[in-house]
């Protein structure tokens, strides 16, 4: 079944993402207030795939994760956002990860691009830009080979939505492959927490 999710997930859209991802064997890895989490290993490769609905149309979502300068008040740890460029579905854009010891910090540079779809649903991708951007001396460890789909398609009338959140980087460092594995599930599960403690009522007001 989730195999069958995940086909439609990346070839459904305009902009298909590596075969290897479609391939991967799948394991439950966690499931939180009703995001379920599951996580892959292809070729050295760590997989991250998460499912949740979140209590807000996929545009104001989309507005909100967008909005990349304000995305450090979101995460604790992501002290730098720099737009480098910004076109009406496109934007290259560099993170900075100022991480507690003893982790270094992380950084990358990835290029967005997002699109509607007819029925409502809002595609944002993001791919690995570290080698076409302009070099960032930050003396912060490069995050590679970054690649992301998030997919917000209407629920309930239009007022929340179904959020699918797949993810793939490469950490880098001296870190073992349990923490790499970890990480790689871990952020679509934060990510789609997040949107739901900024966005959702019944976090705002607490």
């Amino acid at each position: 079944m989730l195999a069958t999710l995940l086909v439609a997930l990346l070839i459904g859209a305009p902009r298909a993402t590596p075969a290897a991802s479609i391939e991967a064997r799948w394991s439950p890895a966690a499931d939180v207030d009703g995001i379920r989490v599951w996580s892959a290993k292809t070729d050295r490769q760590y997989w991250g795939y998460a499912r949740g609905r979140v209590l807000a149309a996929p545009e104001v979502i989309f507005r909100r994760i967008s909005d990349f300068e304000s995305l450090p008040r979101m995460y604790p740890w992501l002290d730098r956002v720099r737009v480098l460029e910004r076109g009406e579905d496109t934007a290259l854009v560099y993170f900075h990860y100022d991480l507690p010891w003893p982790l270094s910090d992380r950084s990358y540079t990835a290029r967005h691009h997002w699109w509607t779809e007819p029925s409502g649903t809002i595609v944002l991708d993001v791919e690995d830009a570290n080698d076409t951007a302009p070099p960032v001396a930050d003396g912060a460890v490069q995050v590679r080979q970054v690649l992301t789909r998030i997919v917000m398609a209407p629920a309930l009338d239009g007022t929340a939505s179904d959020v699918e959140y797949l993810f793939r980087a490469d950490v880098a460092g001296f870190l073992p492959q349990s923490v790499r594995a970890q990480t790689a599930w871990k952020v679509p599960l934060n990510v789609v927490l997040s949107m739901r403690h900024s966005l959702e009522s019944r976090y705002a007001h607490r």
